[in-house]
């Protein structure tokens, strides 16, 4: 405007400007000319600016018209409103299924709440009905996330065999990641499992006097294929995984008051105290395995527990209730075998040979306890 202001015929008169009326330079903003020129100069500045506007080619308004169908990105408006459009009425649609789903949810929790009279027990006839709604609704809630840190079923095991066949004496419950197999992971070969040194030698002696369980937190789909694999002799009883273990605290939880066994012969191996944290007393927590080649701790771990057998505890947890104290248990017990071995060797001099499974009960609490 500064340009307008200045051009045409320059008299010592000023051009005073304000709204209202249509500049004709441009039609875009609107102004009042005020002036004390003669009429014969405000004829010609009309006239002069009249007919530059005239002059504009056909080829510019073209190009100018093409230009305004085109945003700053350089794409088509028409077809971005009715990309537009198409998202809104999408969108639309899908809150209208997803409102009604809601719906019909929130309305079958309320037939439910006013008709089922489990969560009727123990209200307080007192309070109005909508308090009494909100109190069941909240104890749904409640016993549903209560349902989903639990396992799937009460029952872990099935009932002991009964005579005439052979249930083994003792229940062994032991972890698979990280004791019988280790996982390992690479860009070749992706995920792949490692199995322990003397894994079929363990399985087969514990297996004699042990019904073995397997109990891990991983997934079934996981771990069958892999046990598969590791038993082909069958000596493993039973599977349990994820579904039967008790979320608590952020962590799957063995809960072994679900196992359908007498407590006082069940003994569970495992590398992570929080996983057996229910149940400490029955627990004989071991480092874990990560791959070594010369791995010899199943065959002491064998050893352990084929002594518990032959040495027929009446109560293993006054056994793993020595061994909690160590962090490596079996490295104690190892030594504590030592020196019974040496006191067996005096004793041989004086007595002559006193076996294991026949010695006095001192000798066995100096073979298991180190007492």
């Amino acid at each position: 405007m500064a340009q307008f202001l200045f051009r045409g015929l320059r008299l010592p008169n000023t051009t005073i400007l304000s709204k209202t009326a249509t500049c004709c330079k441009c039609d875009k903003n609107i102004f009042k000319l005020v002036s004390n020129n003669p009429p014969f100069v405000l004829f010609l500045n009309k006239k002069f600016y009249s007919s530059q506007s005239e002059k504009i080619p056909a080829e510019t308004l073209e190009t100018k018209h093409a230009l305004d169908s085109v945003d700053i990105f350089g794409e088509n408006k028409d077809e971005r409103r009715k990309e537009k459009e198409k998202a809104i009425k999408n969108l639309k649609i899908g809150f209208f299924f997803i409102g009604a789903s809601l719906m019909m949810v929130l309305g079958t929790g309320l037939y439910v709440l006013m008709d089922d009279n489990y969560y009727k027990r123990d209200e307080d006839e007192k309070d109005i009905y909508p308090v009494r709604l909100f109190n069941r609704g909240r104890l749904a809630v409640g016993k549903f996330f209560e349902s989903m840190r639990a396992p799937s079923y009460e029952k872990l095991l099935p009932d002991p065999l009964p005579y005439p066949y052979i249930q083994p004496p003792y229940t062994l419950i032991i972890e698979m990641t990280d004791l019988l197999v280790h996982p390992e992971w690479t860009y070749a070969t992706g995920w792949r499992f490692k199995k322990r040194p003397n894994v079929d030698r363990f399985l087969e002696q514990v297996s004699q006097n042990y019904e073995i369980v397997v109990f891990t937190a991983s997934n079934g789909f996981n771990v069958y294929p892999i046990l598969d694999s590791l038993d082909k002799n069958n000596v493993i009883m039973y599977r349990l995984v994820k579904n039967a273990t008790d979320y608590i605290d952020g962590h799957h939880v063995k809960n072994i008051d679900r196992i359908n066994r007498d407590l006082s012969k069940v003994i569970m191996v495992d590398w992570d105290v929080n996983s057996v944290k229910l149940q400490r007393e029955n627990a004989l927590v071991i480092p874990k395995w990560n791959g070594e080649d010369g791995d010899q701790q199943l065959i002491q771990l064998a050893e352990f527990l084929n002594v518990i057998s032959a040495s027929e505890v009446n109560d293993v947890r006054e056994v793993l209730s020595y061994y909690k104290q160590f962090d490596h248990p079996l490295e104690v017990f190892k030594e504590n075998q030592r020196k019974l071995l040496e006191m067996q060797e005096e004793q041989k001099q004086i007595l002559g040979t006193l076996p294991i499974n026949k010695a006095r009960g001192s000798w066995k609490d100096k073979y298991l306890y180190g007492k």
